[in-house]
């Protein structure tokens, strides 16, 4: 690809990584490539392979955050908070005490609501985010966030979904689920999953972990599936899982 910049989208899941690069002209063509291994060794080997633009410096790149990567929490309105920093702590304090994280070792991220709703909170490990960070200024190319999969796949099919569904994010060994009602976020729930073991069970089991129960699911995934609203993102379609 001889052009000044390029694109890169990386996925990070239990397995090692995918990634996909493509320069920012619409419709050209899409460079993809996985690694096993441990996250941060798969990415280096990959960027070994990626093709760079002609200016480096210019390049941008996300990375996708997947299991076992990010916990989820979903953090019910609190009155008595009001700053950014009031939500911050209370986030931490949650995650603390619910999931047992040690928020030293994982920063933790809030999603924007609106007023009186609801706010999903993100937990992922600060070494890895401090590491990814390292790998990429190294090579010269500029990262421009690493996204929990389950928000960014929310951001983008948010205006897709009925009020009142399940968005499913199956992965090869998790999956992660929103509950919306009355187009407003209610509860997230994210599960390990056995290998080979199917949708609908697992659907099943996020539902009694939640106590929630929606007459329709939307189900984002690179493979087919019933109900399949879209790919993880568009530059990923066809990616084994």
């Amino acid at each position: 690809m001889s052009f000044p910049f390029i694109e890169h989208v990386v996925w990070l899941h239990s397995a090692g990584a995918e990634w996909a690069a493509r320069t920012r002209w619409l419709g050209a063509p899409v460079w993809r490539a996985q690694h096993a291994g441990e996250p941060l060794e798969a990415c280096a080997a990959l960027l070994e392979q990626a093709p760079r633009g002609r200016v480096r410096r210019l390049d941008r790149a996300t990375v996708l955050l997947g299991f076992p990567h990010v916990n989820y929490l979903m953090l019910a309105w609190q009155n008595g908070l009001y700053s950014a920093a009031d939500w911050q702590g209370f986030a931490e304090a949650t995650f603390s005490q619910q999931a047992g994280i040690d928020t030293e070792r994982w920063q933790v991220q809030l999603a924007d609501s609106p007023f009186g709703q609801s706010r999903l909170a993100a937990a992922t490990p600060r070494e890895l985010l401090q590491d990814l960070r390292g790998l990429f200024t190294l090579h010269r190319l500029r990262l421009v966030s690493c996204t929990p999969l389950l928000t960014a796949v929310a951001q983008r099919y948010w205006h897709q979904l009925p009020d009142d569904c399940v968005l499913a994010v199956p992965e090869a060994d998790s999956l992660s689920c929103l509950y919306r009602q009355c187009g407003v976020l209610e509860q997230v729930c994210g599960i390990p999953t056995p290998r080979g073991s199917s949708l609908h069970d697992n659907l099943f089991t996020a539902d009694l972990l939640v106590e929630r129960h929606a007459r329709v699911t939307r189900v984002v995934t690179n493979t087919a599936a019933d109900n399949r609203l879209g790919p993880l993102h568009p530059w990923l379609e066809g990616s084994p899982q």
